[in-house]
């Protein structure tokens, strides 16, 4: 017989804990022929491991023994706290060095996975036979796409999900788990082909041209991957626009983030020794001992000293230029 969960407890749960919103659909075998044709384009360029786990990825159930279900959760980080901030580093009409918003805080992959299994502790006094797996960017499925199936929002034309009422500045978890609940239903292909409609801003947005017209990013020409991600210094042809880790140009760009719903996160809190290191960049005076403070709370995890030091030299020399 199937375990079955009604959603509301989940739902009413995911809302205590801080997540906007949350919806389930079945573990099943998925479509990713979209991935198939990225891969064979060489979008991923160094990040090799995204053509492993082909079977997990098609097939999240195999995640789990007797896999029924993934329940997707978003995080936004459009938050109260983020706004009250003073942070010369927000504005684009002068020289200041700058990281994506969402490094600001601190490592949401802990902090969204401490309140996943937090709701997972909870059904388990009730449901002691309810298994559940938590991912936090770690899933070998497509988390946007899983999201989007979950009609919790679109794919952009900057390939971002898209959440009606938050934006893209968003995050996502998951959970699969062993029981089955009531599932959302999914958007029909039309709406979400229709909703950024003949908006292309994302796209005429960004220096580098990494945004195809096909709702595709190729990395290779992505100022974040290559300001995060890629080894070695940064291709001579790709520009920053000031950012020295990560990038928000498209989202910026975005109408959809223009108005969206702010909150007070219980979820996300804000990382203080990033703003020192912002501070202490923009003054020149970066050090090794600010730069590890920040990096051991942050979501800056992935990207060593000297890289950044690369980075920093690389945008100040666009500035020269410009």
């Amino acid at each position: 017989m199937d375990k079955f969960i009604d959603f509301k407890i989940i739902k009413s749960l995911a809302l205590e804990a801080g997540f906007q919103d949350c919806a389930a659909i079945k573990a099943k075998e998925f479509d990713i022929s979209f991935l198939y044709e990225w891969l064979n384009k060489g979008y991923n360029a160094e990040m090799q491991y995204l053509g492993n786990n082909i079977d997990k990825r098609k097939d999240p159930s195999l995640l789990l023994e007797n896999g029924q279900t993934i329940i997707s959760f978003i995080v936004s980080y459009n938050t109260q706290e983020f706004a009250d901030l003073s942070l010369n580093i927000e504005s684009d009409n002068n020289n200041n060095l700058k990281f994506a918003t969402y490094s600001h805080f601190e490592d949401y992959h802990k902090a969204i996975k401490k309140a996943l299994y937090g709701i997972i502790g909870y059904i388990q006094e009730t449901y002691p036979d309810f298994k559940a797996i938590a991912f936090v960017d770690s899933s070998p499925f497509s988390e946007k796409m899983i999201a989007k199936e979950a009609g919790l929002g679109f794919i952009g034309k900057n390939s971002l999900l898209i959440n009606k009422e938050y934006g893209s500045q968003i995050l996502l978890g998951e959970i699969i788990t062993n029981y089955s609940t009531d599932y959302s239903t999914d958007y029909s292909s039309s709406l979400v082909e229709d909703l950024c409609e003949d908006c292309n801003l994302c796209i005429d947005t960004c220096p580098n041209n990494a945004i195809t017209n096909d709702k595709t990013l190729n990395a290779n020409l992505c100022s974040s991957y290559q300001n995060m991600i890629k080894k070695g210094n940064i291709e001579e042809s790709i520009r920053l626009e000031g950012y020295i880790y990560g990038c928000d140009i498209c989202l910026k760009a975005c109408p959809w983030n223009n108005k969206p719903k702010i909150n007070r996160s219980k979820i996300l809190g804000l990382n203080t020794s990033m703003q020192e290191l912002i501070k202490a960049i923009n003054n020149s005076d970066i050090d090794k001992s600010l730069f590890n403070k920040a990096k051991k709370k942050g979501a800056i995890e992935n990207i060593k000293f000297q890289k950044l030091l690369s980075n920093i030299e690389k945008a100040k020399q666009e500035f020269t230029r410009n």
